[in-house]
């Protein structure tokens, strides 16, 4: 009996799987330009801000010398924060837009299943508005799962954590779903995830190998072929060879130095294996996959969310089931 619920299960996460992946394809034009701008916004608002920072070091020697006044480490950092308040600004909508999108996303999902909004377009303003309403409780959410990865991701509890957390998998499900408070959202994840927890972290490690690693590997392997990359990574190694890994040696020459050792050949050997590591191409290739990562999140949504509404219905069978024993 046990063996055949497994096999139904193994099978239940596979078409889950597919389904996913199909639900993900129909819409995929809403959901590209849905993560347009959480996705690329953050990409665009750190570029503001390292180019200008750039910019402002590289100028800032001539700018001091034909304008004394600046010579001001306190009036300089003020100018310095000026210039990359827009940048940060850009950055910070973004990155609100995507924590937006954490939430919505598995309503969306819900909404586009059912048969009458199948062929239908998807209207992300509207489940936007619905998690706005609710944003501190929202936010309280959040507050309460950065705490528990906090002291989850601590070295001596990361094992035991990295089993538990796949309890928490449908938190954002639920809260969206039900409109329940998000301790009560943590206590029905837990819930819905008991007697299911080997099929939810079969479907986790496929949405990780998948969503995390081969896609988003198999676009930096497509930006390499098309040479890409080399371009791209043209401004990133102006900024790491000016500023980056000048820093880098000073600090590790000054700890040399104050524990009274022969601080250049370890210095240029420090310098020598940045150059090497090709910091630049791991820079980009890492934007690369952080985006396609990000892109990617409207399927994981997908996945758990057809999920989570096949737990849903059968946890509340089996109550009905057992009251009606009652």
């Amino acid at each position: 009996m046990a063996n055949k619920k497994s096999n139904n299960r193994f099978i239940l996460i596979l078409n889950i799987f597919f389904e996913g992946i199909s639900l993900y394809c129909r819409n995929l034009d809403t959901f590209i330009k849905y993560m347009f701008f959480p996705v690329l916004g953050q990409i665009f608002g750190l570029f503001i801000i390292f180019a200008i920072n750039y910019l402002f070091v590289l100028h800032l020697p001539e700018i001091v010398s034909k304008y004394p006044v600046f010579d001001n480490i306190l009036l300089t950092l003020t100018l310095l924060l000026i210039c990359v308040a827009p940048g940060f600004m850009i950055f910070c909508k973004a990155f609100y837009d995507l924590i937006i999108a954490y939430g919505s996303l598995n309503s969306m999902v819900a909404v586009s299943r059912g048969g009458r909004m199948r062929n239908k377009p998807i209207d992300t303003k509207t489940h936007d508005n619905i998690l706005k309403k609710r944003l501190v409780s929202y936010i309280f959410l959040w507050l309460i799962l950065s705490v528990i990865v906090l002291i989850g991701t601590f070295p001596l509890f990361l094992i035991i954590f990295g089993a538990a957390a796949v309890f928490l998998v449908f938190v954002f499900q639920v809260f969206m779903l039900e409109d329940v408070s998000p301790v009560s959202a943590i206590k029905r994840s837990i819930y819905l995830v008991k007697g299911n927890y080997l099929a939810t972290t079969f479907l986790i490690l496929l949405s990780v190998l998948l969503t995390y690693y081969i896609i988003p590997m198999l676009f930096v392997w497509l930006f390499e072929k098309i040479n890409a990359v080399q371009y791209l990574v043209i401004p990133v190694n102006a900024y790491v060879n000016k500023l980056a890994v000048p820093a880098i040696s000073t600090v590790v020459d000054n700890a040399i130095e104050s524990v009274n050792l022969n601080g250049y050949n370890l210095s240029f050997s420090v310098k020598t294996l940045l150059d090497n590591l090709k910091i630049g191409n791991l820079i980009v290739e890492g934007i690369i996959m952080f985006a396609v990562t990000l892109y990617l999140l409207p399927l994981r949504s997908a996945w758990f969310t057809l999920l989570y509404k096949i737990y849903d219905a059968e946890k509340t069978d089996d109550l009905r089931r057992k009251e009606g024993r009652k």
